[in-house]
């Protein structure tokens, strides 16, 4: 699962100072509440973040460098191999790219061509499967050496949102400079040329040599940011590269193999979910270890796998056998002749930061509980 990235936007609010000035008494009863101010309301906004990396433009790559984004000098956008056409990343400039949980994404930050740095705020809308794309009219175009190869079932297809995005250029080496709305290309309202939008999945760089890489290509024009009036044909053809997800983790616990050989917690009158399992003799037990069983129902969570609980008399151990796929990253043994471990003033206590194997069994037979912090990765299809 991907890994998820905050953006707080406050909202601020202006407040305007007011002049005090003497009340005659007789008017004192016309004075109002003074009103408190509002607090300051947040807003959460969660995205993912990806790398742009320039897509090294095969199979034209002798003729044209390696980039992330072109912009035509020609009205006719016939100037493919003009090198001075295409922008890419350097050490000071880049792009990244947002998605956002709402069906939107954002192409953002710089590129630059020579001594021309291009400002890029394009954002895109609508996300759709290659089903559901294909159900509005929508193509897959495949060009290049990756979206030749490229399978339309691994991509997403959104659309260039015109009211949010711009570009804007300055810099010595640009042939035009200034701000500029853009505009997705072909235009998908017009029902006699080819309905693309931006396309993004494996192979989604079309001129790129990786076709495994995710990438995103897109196609777009220019606008006068006044009138509309489409000026230059744009391309947007790069790799992307997202942080590894982070892993989704549970608290886990065993649990025993029969109705009388343990308790939930909440038996005892604890808050907290997991099992007590015991009375234990001497020997050797595997039980199943379940994460994410709120309540103590099971339905509620996985099997993450088992644990053997090995008791001598006088030691006690645990050895975890996990499924594929899941981790431990935390563990935390109890076992004592008390059903639970004690807190300093001798109260009982299930919290597994309190959690030891008690020195002096002596044979006796005793309470286990087996607690962990189980890790999902992605080989489980969670």
């Amino acid at each position: 699962m991907k890994k998820a990235i905050l953006l707080v936007l406050g909202i601020c609010f202006t407040f305007f100072a007011c002049q005090t000035e003497p009340i005659d008494s007789q008017n004192e009863n016309l004075l109002k509440p003074t009103k408190k101010k509002p607090k300051p309301v947040e807003s959460v906004v969660s995205y993912t973040e990806c790398t742009v990396i320039d897509a090294d433009r095969s199979p034209y790559g002798a003729q044209q460098p390696t980039a992330n984004f072109w912009w035509s000098e020609r009205a006719n956008g016939t100037d493919y191999f003009n090198p001075n056409t295409y922008f890419s990343s350097t050490d000071t400039n880049g792009l990244v790219f947002r998605e956002y949980g709402d069906g939107t994404a954002n192409i953002l930050g710089t590129t630059v061509s020579g001594t021309c740095v291009v400002t890029v705020d394009v954002w895109l809308k609508d996300k759709k499967t290659w089903i559901e794309w294909q159900a509005l009219g929508g193509g897959h175009k495949k060009e290049g050496t990756a979206g030749n190869a490229s399978n339309s079932a691994d991509m997403n297809f959104y659309v260039i949102d015109s009211e949010r995005s711009t570009i804007s250029a300055a810099g010595g080496d640009c042939v035009q400079t200034g701000d500029f709305g853009v505009e997705q290309r072909p235009d998908p309202n017009d029902l006699s040329t080819p309905n693309y939008g931006a396309h993004i999945g494996i192979g989604g760089a079309n001129y790129d040599s990786d076709i495994n890489a995710v990438g995103l290509s897109t196609w777009g024009w220019l606008t006068d940011v006044n009138t509309g009036e489409r000026l230059w044909l744009i391309d947007f053809n790069f790799k992307i590269e997202c942080p590894d997800p982070e892993p989704e983790c549970e608290t886990s616990f065993a649990i025993g193999n029969s109705a009388d050989d343990h308790a939930c917690f909440d038996q005892a009158g604890f808050s907290r979910w997991g099992w007590n399992i015991g009375p234990l003799t001497a020997g050797t037990y595997t039980y199943d270890v379940y994460a994410g069983a709120g309540q103590c129902d099971i339905t509620n969570g996985a099997l993450a796998g088992t644990v053997t609980i090995t008791y001598d008399g006088t030691n006690v151990s645990a050895v975890y056998d996990l499924l594929d796929g899941y981790t431990n990253t935390e563990t935390h043994l109890y076992a004592g002749v008390a059903p639970f471990p004690t807190k300093r003033n001798g109260s009982y206590t299930v919290a597994p930061g309190q959690y030891s194997v008690q020195d002096d069994l002596d044979g006796e037979a005793i309470y286990v509980i087996a607690h962990s912090v189980v890790c999902e990765s992605e080989e489980t299809g969670g």
